[in-house]
């Protein structure tokens, strides 16, 4: 079974777009398959997100192979939510690993900027049961806040703690120059943003934005002259018996596909979470940063807000987390973010990342939709 390797990536800085969905993918595909040294003709399997409902382009994939000259074995578009583009991605590497394809291009396009609140959050509600959970009128920032409620209370977490992640993760954003933020913020800027669902402020949640990126993965080895092929060690997935609203029978506390989707992808690598250099993962507000370090095993229940604030989280900690920003320093267009993680984690591996971890060779990532109740998992660089 071939190794499955990227061999390019390219990605817009997250912002607001003008440009058309279709621009913005086509920039950063040919942008990849140069980096990769490839051409669109050499591409046999396409994949990506399903655009947005409010996306104005339908049937995209087929619009875009065409528009690039390429005649793909094999077109998928997926949508699981936040996860869209990390299955999207895994899907691809399934199928190079098995043969089916050789040259993958696995891409992310959202314009957020085109819809206006109100609809969004029509659009939101409808994802909610219909029947027990959309009549209550909740909202996705509304049902963290409630993880955040019982991650404080569970483990004695002060509330206040979690400003040292949100701090952390826009310090490294000011640094990305992909970041949507420029500047860095102070804990009591943090804690004195405008409240957005008790006790989440503004600044606890991820910016909305526009963005795209894309991947080619490849069964060779050999990538462009200037970009280092790295391969793909490792996958895994799994989905908690839950809706929304945290899992039956378990605490709000607790994320348990995360630790089933990291166990397999560790497990198909062949390593363990101490190889683990860094960690990059989609974690929407703080505290879910902090719950997925120890579903992971980097620390343990309840340790993960205190090893923020220790250091062991920075770029030159222990266990370095969210070195781009992630989704609360770097921006959040959602279906992106995936492949976002995925972008930062091979520069890392290759050591031309924006945020650059000294002696990054093995790096995870994670993806997730609702409240985490399904999540994907990938090992970059080492592994077997």
């Amino acid at each position: 079974m071939p190794t499955a390797h990227v061999t390019g990536l390219a990605a817009l800085p997250n912002g607001r777009y003008d440009a058309p969905e279709r621009d913005l993918a086509l920039r950063v595909v040919l942008d990849a398959l140069d980096d990769a040294g490839r051409s669109p003709r050499d591409i046999d399997g396409l994949y990506l997100p399903k655009p947005r409902p409010w996306t104005p382009q339908g049937f995209f994939s087929t619009l875009l192979a065409n528009l690039l000259g390429a005649a793909p074995r094999r077109t998928v578009e997926t949508y699981t939510g936040g996860t869209s583009g990390g299955s999207a991605f895994q899907t691809a590497v399934a199928d190079v690993r098995a043969g089916r394809a050789e040259t993958a291009v696995v891409l992310a396009v959202e314009r957020n900027s085109i819809i206006d609140t109100a609809d969004y959050f029509r659009y939101i509600l409808g994802i909610f049961d219909r029947e027990f959970q959309a009549p209550a009128g909740p909202s996705i920032p509304a049902v963290y806040a409630q993880s955040m409620q019982r991650y404080c209370h569970e483990y004695g977490v002060l509330r206040e703690a979690m400003a040292d992640i949100v701090v952390k993760n826009r310090a490294n954003g000011a640094t990305n120059p992909e970041s949507v933020f420029d500047a860095g913020v102070s804990a009591d800027e943090v804690l004195g943003s405008r409240p957005i669902a008790d006790p989440l402020r503004l600044f606890d949640c991820p910016r909305p934005c526009d963005g795209a990126a894309a991947l080619v993965v490849s069964s060779e080895r050999s990538g462009n002259a200037d970009g280092e092929a790295v391969p793909v060690a490792g996958l895994g997935a799994h989905h908690a018996s839950s809706h929304l609203v945290g899992t039956r029978d378990g605490s709000l506390a607790h994320l348990p596909a995360v630790g089933g989707a990291v166990e397999d992808a560790l497990g198909d690598a062949g390593c363990d979470v101490e190889s683990v250099d860094v960690l990059e993962p989609y974690a929407p507000f703080p505290h879910v940063e902090a719950i997925l370090t120890e579903e992971a095993g980097l620390f343990d229940r309840g340790e993960g807000v205190a090893a923020c604030a220790r250091g062991e989280t920075a770029l030159d900690g222990a266990h370095p987390v969210s070195p781009s920003g992630g989704c609360l320093g770097r921006g959040h267009p959602a279906m992106v973010t995936p492949l976002l993680n995925h972008v930062a984690a091979v520069r890392q591996v290759r050591g031309t990342a924006h945020n650059q971890v000294d002696g990054a060779e093995t790096v995870l990532t994670t993806s997730e939709h609702g409240h985490v109740d399904g999540a994907t998992a990938t090992v970059f660089g080492g592994g077997r």
